[in-house]
């Protein structure tokens, strides 16, 4: 079978969701927007002199600016990385100098600079050089992974790993350590769900790490054992994933910078002008950032969220970490998981998965240490996916608060796939931040419905219930936890809310395009204390902005498959890099 490229997968993703969408959200009115500016363009409106000439000029189009009013211009202007001026065409023509690079949109659409809260763009890097993927539509079942492995082995010298990652075998199918061994006996396997929760190793592969069936659980992770007590090779959450991974020796090891270069071009075709990695694990991998940040070569702007995974990461987050901070590169804050994918949601219900009440970190602990990283004055997010999860952290977040009542922490909730009506209230009271990815809904959705039931899957991911009640939203990918870094298929997510099998999962929570966007945009900005210098395009903000073949707010039926020409970061293209 030919595989397809990431950017066919998610176009036939955009058709089937697009087929699907008056079945969905059809009925929901757009938000009305602003036919004709409705701003001041410049103090003068007489021709450019040198010193006050644009660096560059787009016109003829339809520029979305995501301000308060939702206004639509038809030109804006660059100057020294900033916006200039909005306004009509031939007034802001005006600006042009000798110098002044002029883009004729042709009645392209602009927009603000997506902006992605949530990502893990070092990983999406080492993932494309260390893993081999096993993935739609070449994978979509345990016969057709083992017949890519037996390949795989056929061709690799005897001992050496074999690493992998697999996105969907069936919805809620795991393999096992059997179906490896069948194919792969000689070599040591490990193969992680690309949702980077859990992941199943092979029996030579338990061999090399001296992992047995008497290896007991480490706190908040899980070693799978079949009903007469054998391994069955799965490791449920980061804790018990490092027993086996920690023992994986490769041939060759890689420079973690070439992790963070090489994505970079990905996320600028999808109109990505800046990004938040969530998950950095390891000082090394904060120096590579920071390292490619000193060398000038950020092509987008990025921050880190340094990920603490076990109690003595506190001790290195408050001492080894850098608080490095420039144009292009941040240290955001830090990260926790205190439970792991929805398998292992913490909850106050069962559920269908496999551990439904069990938090990573004991709850004493974790407030602990979520205090000790709200006192340095960043900011801190949580992955949660189960309710109980979810209540746990506003818990933490509150005392943090009472304790050291610092102004406008913006801590955030990740995730946030079930929660209740209660703590929408307490996250709107203590000004917590939601960020989550939607495009779930339609690569994971259908797993949700089978895990939680069609009564719970209602209330998944509850995006309208946030944004009613005033819950501030940032809409990222996860890239590459799903196959889809595209925002484009974010939007087509919270806007349809259809899954993989084409059923509609809570029709009462789609947003609106502008909504979406908006999420995207400015959401995404606030969500990192950003949103007075980016996020929308106004006066004196940063230039960074993306140029859509297609009017995002007229394609609400086929968004996810609505393509990017041009992605512009502090008034240079950065993609198409030859433009």
């Amino acid at each position: 079978m030919q595989s397809l490229t990431r950017r066919d997968f998610i176009r036939l993703a955009a058709i089937s969701l697009g087929s699907a969408v008056l079945a969905s959200c059809g009925g929901r009115e757009p938000m009305p927007v602003a036919q004709t500016p409705s701003i001041s363009v410049s103090p003068t409106l007489v021709p450019a002199n040198a010193t006050d000439a644009s660096d560059m000029i787009l016109t003829n189009g339809r520029i979305i600016t995501i301000d308060n009013k939702d206004t639509i211009a038809q030109a804006v202007a660059i100057k020294n990385g900033r916006i200039q001026a909005i306004g009509k065409s031939d007034e802001i023509q005006l600006r042009a100098g000798s110098a002044t690079k002029l883009v004729d949109l042709k009645g392209k659409s602009v927009t603000p600079g997506l902006i992605d809260p949530h990502n893990h763009m070092q990983v999406v890097g080492m993932m494309s050089v260390e893993y081999i993927p096993f993935i739609l539509p070449e994978v979509n079942s345990i016969d057709t992974l083992q017949k890519k492995l037996a390949g795989l082995v056929a061709k690799t010298p005897k001992g050496y790993w074999i690493q992998g990652y697999y996105f969907h075998v069936g919805a809620g199918v795991v393999p096992r350590r059997q179906d490896l061994d069948k194919v792969a006996p000689e070599h040591p396997v490990w193969i992680i769900q690309q949702g980077g929760h859990f992941g199943v190793a092979n029996s030579a592969a338990l061999k090399v790490a001296n992992i047995t069936a008497s290896t007991p659980n480490p706190q908040g992770g899980i070693i799978e054992h079949d009903k007469s007590g054998e391994l069955t090779g799965v490791f449920y959450n980061h804790r018990a994933m490092d027993l086996l991974r920690r023992n994986i020796k490769l041939d060759k090891e890689d420079d973690p910078r070439t992790y963070v270069l090489s994505p970079q071009d990905t996320f600028a075709a999808y109109g990505i002008t800046s990004f938040e990695d969530n998950n950095v694990r390891g000082t090394e991998n904060v120096k590579a950032y920071f390292d490619v940040a000193r060398q000038g070569k950020m092509k987008i702007r990025g921050g880190i969220y340094y990920t603490l995974e076990w109690p003595a990461d506190v001790n290195t987050a408050l001492t080894q970490v850098e608080r490095y901070e420039d144009a292009m590169m941040r240290l955001s804050g830090f990260k926790f998981l205190i439970d792991g994918q929805t398998p292992t949601a913490y909850c106050h219900q069962p559920h269908n998965g496999i551990s439904w009440n069990m938090a990573t970190w004991d709850p004493a602990m974790f407030k602990r240490a979520v205090r000790a990283m709200h006192d340095t004055g960043l900011q801190v997010g949580v992955h949660c996916i189960g309710d109980a999860a979810t209540d746990l952290v506003i818990d933490a977040y509150e005392e943090a608060m009472k304790a050291n009542p610092r102004p406008d922490p913006r801590h955030r909730i990740e995730h946030a796939v079930v929660t209740t009506r209660d703590a929408t209230r307490r996250m709107k009271d203590l000004g917590i931040v939601v960020s989550t990815q939607p495009a779930f809904i339609y690569t994971g959705g259908d797993g949700w419905l089978k895990q939680f039931g069609e009564e719970r899957g209602k209330r998944l991911c509850v995006t309208r219930e946030w944004l009613d009640n005033g819950v501030h939203l940032a809409l990222g990918s996860d890239a590459p936890t799903g196959p889809l870094i595209s925002p484009q298929m974010t939007l087509a997510g919270a806007t349809m809310r259809i899954t993989f099998t084409n059923k509609v999962l809570g029709q009462d929570q789609c947003l609106t395009i502008q909504e979406a966007l908006r999420a995207h945009t400015i959401g995404g900005a606030y969500a990192a204390h950003e949103e007075k210098t980016k996020g929308s395009i106004e006066i004196g903000k940063l230039a960074d902005l993306a140029v859509w073949n297609e009017d995002p707010y007229s394609a609400a039926d086929h968004i996810g498959a609505v393509t990017i020409t041009q992605t512009i970061v502090g008034g240079k293209t950065v993609y198409p890099a030859t433009a």
